[in-house]
Parts: structure tokens; C-alpha cells; sequence
């Protein structure tokens, strides 16, 4: 490999397979989208795997902003410590740094920024989860098929074939198929 692809390596297979980014972002996204949902419905007893397609964890992350923002606020933080060690490479002459001017640093900085991604999610879910607990969150109202009266909760979530509803008073997970609701009111924000 010459220095310039050692420097880069991502970004030179990604250009010599631009296809490549497609199947990278989606797998991202997916499994983005099955960490936080896991981490998030995991406080509430409810096992998404037994309810959710892949194509849900997608849908997932999309639904959740956040989980965006902290993954690129984590490749910041990578790319920019990536900059510091090149920057260091050119400049330093000590042989004690010299393991952070390397490429194998700024390799092992992958593993790092996955592993900040799964810190971040994990930490943004369960205080998401804490303030659900305590009654916070997207209130509706749902109509089940079965019933005309309707049933208040907080949204905890959906999939392709379920929604996730939670009353904070009764402290009740209530697992619907999206067959049986007929419809969901919520308050429209100020």
C-alpha cells in the first residue's frame, strides 16, 4: 500500500467502490436504528426482535434524529483527533508519541468511534427511557378496532406490524398489531 492509501484507507476503497457507500450507509443505519431501539425498549420489557423486520431498525434511526447527531458529533470528535495525529506525524520527533502519529493509531480510531457510537446511543436511550418513566413523553390517544373507547398513552414507538404503548401511571407496556388500531390522536404542539 502506498502512504497516501495507508493514510486514508476508507476513503480509498469507498473511492474505488462507490457502490460500496450505499451498502455502508444502510447497514449504518440499520444497525444504528437496532442498537438505540434495543437499548431504548429494553427498559420497558419489550424484546424488539420479536417484533421488528430489518427494515424497521432503518426506519429506526431515521425516526430518532438524535441518533444521528450523536454518531456525527462521534466521527467529528474521530476525524478530528485523525487530523491532531497526522499533524503530529509531520511534526514530531519523539519516539515515546510516536505510536500517535501512526496509522495504525488512526486505524484503531475506528474501532474507537464505534464504540463512542454505542456509548452515545446507549446513554441518549436510557435517559430518554428515564424521562418516559416518569410520564414524559409523545402523548396519544388510540382507538383499538376492538374497543371505541380510547386509550391514552405515550408512544413508546412502532414497527411494520406493531405499536408501542406505555401508560407511566399503571407503569403497562401495551403491544398492539397496527391491524387492530383504527386511529391515533395526539396534541398538535403550540
Amino acid at each position: 500500500m502506498n502512504n497516501d492509501a495507508e493514510r486514508d484507507w476508507p476513503a480509498a476503497i469507498l473511492k474505488e467502490n462507490p457502490a460500496l457507500l450505499v451498502s455502508v450507509v444502510y447497514f449504518s443505519a440499520s444497525s444504528i436504528g437496532m442498537f438505540y431501539s434495543w437499548a431504548f425498549l429494553r427498559h420497558f420489557g419489550v424484546n424488539v426482535f420479536n417484533f421488528a423486520q430489518i427494515s424497521d431498525f432503518l426506519l429506526a434511526s431515521l425516526k430518532e434524529p438524535m441518533t444521528w447527531l450523536l454518531v456525527s458529533f462521534a466521527m467529528l470528535l474521530m476525524l478530528v483527533d485523525n487530523a491532531f495525529s497526522r499533524r503530529h506525524q509531520k511534526k514530531s520527533k519523539r519516539k515515546w508519541l510516536q505510536w500517535y502519529g501512526s496509522s495504525t493509531y488512526r486505524s484503531i480510531n475506528y474501532v474507537v468511534l464505534i464504540c463512542m457510537v454505542v456509548l452515545f446511543l446507549y446513554v441518549y436511550a436510557d435517559n430518554k427511557a428515564e424521562k418516559v418513566r416518569s410520564g414524559k413523553g409523545e402523548q396519544v390517544s388510540v382507538t383499538l378496532a376492538s374497543n371505541d373507547v380510547p386509550q391514552n398513552a405515550i408512544l413508546l414507538g412502532t414497527t411494520g406490524q406493531f405499536i408501542f404503548l406505555y401508560d407511566a401511571e399503571t407503569r403497562q407496556v401495551d403491544i398492539h398489531p397496527n391491524e387492530n388500531v383504527q386511529t391515533i390522536s395526539l396534541l398538535a404542539p403550540d
